[in-house]
């Protein structure tokens, strides 16, 4: 697999002119795609992505849902991330990509690890409203056109200025999505809850492992970094609390209304670990499986 990790090497496996900056690069999408090659195998890219893209047409699909796209949509990505297409789509907008060394002496640095947007999937992509795209596309456009008139001697404090506004308001803009994807269906909490009690459905026989946060994302057409942050904004926990939660309260249940042992509850709610069950079930109700179970039998 071919590896990236400078902006010239990335640009020219896309058939694309040296970049503008040495440490970023701004391109306009419609005049960049058709240079791109036609199919690629996967590639990993270390460097950091934005991509804002306009005029869609039709419906993409988002989560478990579709969404209509008449709008613009934002996709971020981080370095490190792998790569492949066989078809390419064209669209309007702006990419801006820049190594991970132009923001190392920024405060932005620091702040950039907390958006975890930067590792969610095409699935999970920001889709603007009308107000929010004309926002956006001022902002990029006040970066491209810095690069554009100033090549290598374009205002790095400049373009990193814009760039925080710009991951602000994707930070806000996301936190609004949150909350317009719960509206049209069943909250994500509900949703959740029913596939964990599709797992544990049948307690007379032993579950096939304990559900994890990215088998749940997966059945939810989402990725676990954004199921997480849908599940913290709807209940303030993240998801693998909501689990465990769960998971502890059908362990209540089959210490006090079964004669079944502590190992046995452990291995019939999936666990491999029987200690760690024990830990996990101490902290969750402050006593032991053990203490419960005798509990039960008073």
């Amino acid at each position: 697999m071919k590896v990236f990790d400078d902006l010239a090497d990335y640009n020219k496996y896309l058939n694309l002119s040296n970049p503008m900056h040495p440490l970023m690069d701004s391109r306009i999408c419609k005049q960049t795609i058709p240079n791109f090659p036609a199919q690629s195998a996967e590639i990993q890219v270390n460097l950091f992505k934005i991509a804002f893209k306009k005029n869609f047409s039709g419906d993409i699909r988002y989560g478990s849902g579709k969404y209509n796209t008449e709008n613009g949509l934002m996709l971020f990505s981080e370095p490190g991330q792998v790569v492949s297409w066989d078809t390419l789509t064209f669209w309007d907008g702006y990419a801006f990509v820049f190594h991970p060394s132009l923001i190392k002496r920024n405060p932005i640095a620091g702040q950039i690890s907390r958006y975890k947007y930067f590792s969610y999937e095409i699935d999970d992509a920001l889709f603007l409203t009308a107000e929010e795209e004309e926002t956006i596309t001022w902002l990029f456009t006040r970066i491209h056109m810095e690069l554009l008139n100033n090549k290598a001697d374009a205002n790095v404090e400049v373009v990193l200025s814009l760039l925080n506004v710009v991951l602000t308001y994707a930070e806000t803009y996301y936190e609004r999505q949150f909350r317009d994807h719960q509206a049209p269906s069943h909250s994500i909490l509900s949703k959740v809850k029913q596939l964990l009690q599709d797992h544990y459905n049948n307690l007379s026989q032993p579950a096939k492992g304990v559900p994890t946060v990215s088998a749940l994302a997966a059945k939810l057409n989402l990725s676990p970094n954004y199921l997480t942050d849908l599940v913290r904004q709807e209940t303030g926990k993240n998801t693998i609390t909501l689990i465990h939660d769960y998971v502890i309260e059908q362990a209540e249940i089959l210490l006090t209304q079964t004669d079944m042992n502590v190992q046995d509850v452990a291995y019939q709610l999936g666990f491999d670990n029987v200690p760690y069950f024990s830990r996990l079930f101490k902290k969750s109700t402050g006593k032991s499986p053990v203490e419960i179970r005798n509990q039960g039998k008073v």
